[in-house]
Formats: C-alpha cells, sequence, structure tokens
C-alpha cells in the first residue's frame, strides 16, 4: 500500500475513533436507533470467532424480549467457513451453539436493510466507511455503550482457547450492555444465565 494511501487510512482510523468516543459519551442517537432497530448486522473480520457468538448471543438474550433479527458476516470472510473449532468451544460454555456456523462474507444485499451495524473494530469501522458509505451512519464499534470495555473487542484468531474465552467474555458485557438499552432496563437479569460455569474457564 502506497505511503499516501496508509497516511489517509490512518487518518480515517483516527476520526472513526474519536466519532466512536463522541457516542460513548453521548449515545442517544444509538439507543435510539436500537430501540427502534427491526434487523441487527454483527461484524468482524472472518466471521468465525467474534461476530458468530456475538450475533447469537443477542439473539438469545433477546428471545421473549424484542423481536429483532440478528445477524452475522465478516468483511474478508470466505463464505462457508466453519467457526475456528477452539471457538464452538468457548461459545459452548456460554450456551451458544457455533458447531453449525457457516461464515457469510458482507455484502450491500446485507447492508442496507440493517438498522444497526455493529462492527469489533476501528479497522472495520473504516472498511464499512470505504465499501458501504452509505451505511457509516448507522455503523458502531460493538463496545460503545460498554464503558467497563475497551472500544475494541480486539481479535483472538491464532490464540488459545483460554484468549478465546476471554474475548468471549468480553463480549457478553458488551452484548448485556446492548440489551439493557433494548429492553429499556437499567440492570439485567439474565447476566448470570451466560456466565461460565466455575472450572470452565
Amino acid at each position: 500500500m502506497p505511503v499516501t494511501s496508509r497516511l489517509l487510512r490512518k487518518l480515517e482510523g483516527l476520526n472513526e475513533r474519536r466519532r466512536m468516543k463522541q457516542i460513548r459519551r453521548d449515545p442517544a442517537q444509538l439507543n435510539a436507533s436500537l430501540r427502534a432497530a427491526a434487523t441487527i448486522l454483527v461484524v468482524c473480520h472472518g466471521n468465525i470467532i467474534r461476530s458468530p457468538f456475538a450475533a447469537r448471543l443477542m439473539a438469545q438474550m433477546l428471545r421473549g424480549r424484542a423481536s429483532i433479527a440478528i445477524a452475522s458476516a465478516g468483511v474478508a470472510a470466505i463464505p462457508g467457513n466453519p467457526a475456528d473449532p477452539a471457538a464452538v468451544v468457548a461459545a459452548s460454555r456460554f450456551g451458544v451453539r457455533l458447531d453449525d456456523h457457516a461464515a457469510a462474507l458482507l455484502t450491500h444485499e446485507m447492508v442496507g436493510p440493517a438498522d444497526v451495524i455493529f462492527v469489533m473494530d476501528v479497522l472495520q469501522l473504516v472498511a464499512i466507511r470505504t465499501r458501504f458509505p452509505q451505511a457509516r451512519g448507522k455503523t458502531y464499534l460493538m463496545a460503545t455503550l460498554c464503558r467497563d470495555h475497551p472500544l475494541e473487542v480486539q481479535d483472538p484468531f491464532g490464540g488459545d482457547a483460554a484468549r478465546i474465552q476471554e474475548c468471549y467474555a468480553g463480549i457478553h458485557r458488551v452484548v448485556t450492555a446492548i440489551i439493557r438499552v433494548i429492553a429499556g432496563e437499567t440492570r439485567s437479569p439474565v447476566v448470570q444465565a451466560f456466565r461460565p460455569a466455575i472450572g470452565d474457564s
């Protein structure tokens, strides 16, 4: 990549991070979008670890609370790829099945109908801004509403099961914060239900 392109990409990343910090300070617009959403799209890089877990966890926690369609995809996914085997094990400890997951590549057909798009890190914010500029205003870092988690959910790809387990514990906190907003709650009664059993970590 030419130096000019790298500098431009870095500047775009800084701008997007600044935008997310502002939304974290004042999430009113994101909160309103979530409460009105009929479709939420969760995006990561390869759609084999972070986004499928987050999407399925969110769908399970929303069951009986709100009728929202939840889907996941990856900005660089290889369609049909299964979930990482270590992710399947880690997800099961939160009551989430990934053994039947097949990766999906992010497309215009997915982006268009989505009311809210969550991505895991700033690189994906920049990718959405570049490839789907019309979706920038409805795309957010997934951890924006969770003040006890860093703004980005780092990719545990290539790490061991413990690293994925740690990542999933963070995603659980992040998803819980999102569910609280959708349900209009100040506290969530579902946190304990999805916490890994003692001895599983």
